[in-house]
């Protein structure tokens, strides 16, 4: 009888055993040792410079999680590949790394459309996808199952970041406001109005430009004739200089908010600019947690460099990379040690945590797969640059 039991007792663990093994072997890119993760982006081209440093921030974590034993004994390996931020060069990464390398996850992207163009592929295949640094409005709202990302902020929450500050600090209760002429553009001000409106403050001029815009005077000129209180742009590089200028050019005195997506670097802004009473009273938003050289980031920019002694010129996106990365650790810890692509995404739907290098906390939830809903607020007058606050979105967008 004993012996029968013993048998029986033997058969059970038999069972779990294969039970479990069956249902690790169930996904691709986990074993006892390892996870592996696809990782892309734009390594080579015109615009490597928005992905190399993110890419490599991002393997430096995964290098550090790594030096201290791994997730439930399991180190991260990573295959790393290019896409030129080209949709079409994107595709066939995401291809590549999961059909042939058999990875867990992805984990890339530094351009929107390039990120966009997979979401419905990793839905099929129900494969995890977390975005490096593209923000990626379209594939996060709605939220799908299997994309996550928004770590340089998306439209809604610079949008409603910059309002904010507008009403609240500039006492701006007319606002004119002046998008790029795209789906990011309205995206952004459907969250702005909403913010406006629930400070019962008035837009009282929208305007929409491409992002090629070579001539702003009809735009500026109507602007003008509205008189707001503060004048808010949310164009990309092009714009937001020519915006700049116009305002100093046609004797305008309001203040100036630039969103996030308009200075990629201010020195060079402001070169392009050219005139530095052109930016008197003038703003711009970040999605950063600090200056490039303030006291949140040195720790960040510390580690980096010993990484990476290589690069002489880090670009300030490099600070995305390790929260997003930071992320998917703290996913695969909260899925446990029998770790499936399904507890993964479960996993993830629990985390949230304030990375010293954003300008708000990271939180996933079902309803919600973009990280980041801050934005840090930055005064800048051609040379000194100071943090003058950090606003962040409640989710309300404007129909």
């Amino acid at each position: 009888m004993k012996y029968g039991i013993l048998l029986a007792a033997v058969a059970l663990a038999l069972t779990s055993a294969m039970a479990s093994s069956a249902s690790r072997a169930a996904d691709p890119g986990v074993t006892d040792d390892e996870i592996v993760i696809g990782m892309f982006a734009p390594l080579s081209g015109p615009l490597a410079a928005f992905g190399t440093d993110t890419l490599n921030a991002a393997r430096m974590v995964y290098d550090e999680v790594n030096k201290k034993g791994g997730i439930y004994g399991r180190k991260i390996r990573t295959i790393v590949e290019d896409d030129k931020c080209n949709p079409a060069e994107t595709n066939a990464v995401a291809l590549k790394l999961v059909t042939v390398d058999n990875v867990f996850m992805l984990h890339g992207g530094s351009c929107t459309s390039a990120a966009v163009t997979i979401q419905s592929y990793v839905t099929r295949m129900k494969v995890p996808f977390m975005m490096l640094n593209a923000s990626g409005d379209p594939a996060l709202f709605p939220p799908t199952r299997y994309v996550f990302g928004g770590f340089g902020g998306t439209q809604g929450g610079i949008g409603a970041s910059i309002t904010q500050f507008a009403i609240e600090k500039l006492n701006g209760k007319r606002l004119a406001y002046i998008t790029s002429d795209d789906d990011f553009g309205t995206s952004n001000y459907s969250a702005a109005k909403a913010a406006a409106q629930k400070r019962s403050a008035e837009i009282v001029a929208y305007e929409r430009v491409p992002n090629n815009v070579v001539d702003i005077t009809a735009t500026m000129l109507r602007v003008r004739d509205a008189n707001p209180d503060v004048i808010v742009s949310a164009t990309y590089p092009q714009g937001a200089v020519l915006i700049a200028q116009a305002r100093q050019e046609y004797g305008m005195t309001q203040p100036l908010v630039q969103a996030a997506q308009g200075i990629t670097n201010p020195a060079v802004f402001a070169r392009n600019v050219g005139d530095p009473a052109a930016l008197k009273d003038f703003y711009y938003s970040s999605a950063a947690g600090d200056l490039i050289d303030g006291p949140k980031l040195k720790d960040a920019y510390t580690k980096y460099r010993a990484a990476y002694p290589d690069r002489t010129t880090i670009n300030f996106l490099m600070v995305m990379g390790i929260p997003s990365a930071e992320a998917v650790v703290k996913g695969l810890e909260a899925a446990g040690p029998d770790l499936t692509r399904e507890k993964f995404i479960d996993g993830l739907m629990t985390v949230n945590f304030a990375p010293p290098e954003l300008a708000a906390p990271v939180e996933f939830g079902p309803d919600r797969h973009d990280s980041l809903r801050g934005q840090i607020i930055v005064k800048f007058d051609g040379v000194k640059s100071e943090v003058v606050g950090q606003y962040e979105w409640d989710g309300s967008r404007a129909k």
